[in-house]
């Protein structure tokens, strides 16, 4: 059981670690295209102005940091755990998996960190898709693809966020069937 814990620790630092160098890799390379580093034989004109490129590095930066911090948070709640009392008086592997998993129960919001960037990253992207469409005076093809691409980012992201949660409710629902009762 410690050893899982160990490799559930080691595997979130390599996690972080993996995120932050995608993170200097991405940032570099947006700011590679909006300050038009390119080959510089390269005649052919931009379809559109490349420098708004930049304008996504500050969200690449918060949705890695956020995503590191979830990382963090699954690093903590390990620590916590090992300092709950009820599992210093239990040796036997099977009581400290269930202590473990009821004391993550208790404390599952801190988790929410990941899920939160994910879903809001991908509706910022949707919305900012929409108005960088109508700001940039397109024709009437592309910009009815990119406002319909908008829009389809944001309706599919609140379907799948709602029947997700649905999921994890009936989830629940089903877990608390099996569950022996303790005695209170």
């Amino acid at each position: 059981m410690m050893e899982a814990f160990k490799n559930e620790i080691v595997e979130a630092e390599k996690g972080r670690t993996d995120l932050l160098k995608w993170k200097l890799i991405l940032v570099a390379a947006l700011g590679a295209i909006g300050l038009g580093i390119s080959n510089p034989s390269s005649t052919s004109k931009p379809m559109l102005s490349l420098h708004l490129a930049l304008c996504l590095i500050p969200l690449v930066c918060v949705y890695v940091d956020l995503l590191c911090k979830h990382l963090q948070m699954r690093i903590l709640v390990i620590s916590e755990f090992f300092q709950y009392s009820e599992y210093k008086n239990n040796t036997d592997e099977y009581s400290c998996l269930y202590l473990y998993e009821r004391f993550c129960e208790q404390v599952r919001s801190v988790f929410n960190l990941e899920d939160w960037a994910q879903q809001w990253s991908t509706q910022f992207l949707s919305v900012l898709v929409i108005v960088a469409a109508l700001i940039l005076k397109l024709q009437k093809t592309d910009l009815f693809v990119l406002v319909f691409s908008g829009i389809c980012g944001i309706i599919f992201t609140l379907i799948i966020d709602k029947a997700y949660e649905n999921k994890r409710k009936n989830l629940k629902k089903e877990a608390i069937k099996l569950k022996p009762h303790e005695a209170v």
